[in-house]
């Protein structure tokens, strides 16, 4: 009886945990992203005028590569407490990459042409987010919801783009009120009202995003 009890815990258990099973692909996957986040970043603070020397720049990449890796570990391990821990922290790695891609690509525009408001700012918005999108479609497919390749990829693709749209569209309005009609407070320069915008638009995107994509994309 003792034996039968046992073997029951462990099968609940292992149920219980199914989805916070930690394989090398995943610490893999998670230093990508960590790197990818790294690597950007100082784009962004490079258009906010921070310097940033070769040192300096490396120990951004590194210290974030590992953050995104025990932040995967740390997941695994409460997903024996609840089994979507360890698929947030994916999430979440993900959703940092992204923010990294989204700010990179509008910092870059926004310094090769020196415009940060405006109708500009607004499809510099769209643009970076888009790129963004397609990160976060590759990543979240292959690794966050373990999608196969072959398995509905038609009808995924279909509901992730109005997902994203939907999060296309929060993202560009909330980022624009907050820059064109909202306006910076204080002695808040363009450029710098222009990422907190983003960074308020990104954050309410995230939510958006991870319910979307688990229980209407990804679903399974």
């Amino acid at each position: 009886m003792g034996f039968i009890l046992t073997q029951y815990s462990k099968r609940k258990s292992m149920q219980k945990t199914k989805n916070g099973v930690l394989e090398k692909s995943d610490l893999l996957y998670g230093a990508v992203n960590g790197f990818i986040f790294g690597a950007l970043i100082p784009i962004v603070l490079k258009n906010l005028e921070v310097q940033i020397d070769l040192v300096k720049y490396l120990a951004i990449v590194v210290v974030f590569t590992i953050l995104a890796v025990v932040g995967v570990y740390i997941g695994s391990l409460l997903s024996r407490i609840a089994g979507f821990f360890f698929q947030l922290a994916k999430f979440g790695a993900v959703g940092a990459a992204n923010f990294a891609v989204d700010f990179g690509v509008l910092n870059l525009l926004i310094f090769l042409t020196g415009i940060a408001s405006g109708w500009h700012f607004t499809a510099f918005k769209a643009t970076s987010f888009i790129v963004a999108v397609v990160n976060s479609f590759y990543w979240n497919r292959r690794w966050t919801f373990r999608k196969k390749g072959g398995e509905k990829t038609g009808k995924d693709f279909m509901q992730f783009l109005f997902v994203s749209v939907v999060g296309l569209l929060l993202n560009a309005g909330v980022a624009s009120l907050i820059v064109n009609v909202i306006g910076p407070i204080g002695e808040i320069g363009d450029k710098t009202w222009a990422n907190i915008a983003t960074a308020v638009a990104s954050i309410i995107v995230l939510s958006w995003n991870f319910l979307g994509y688990k229980f209407f994309v990804f679903k399974k």
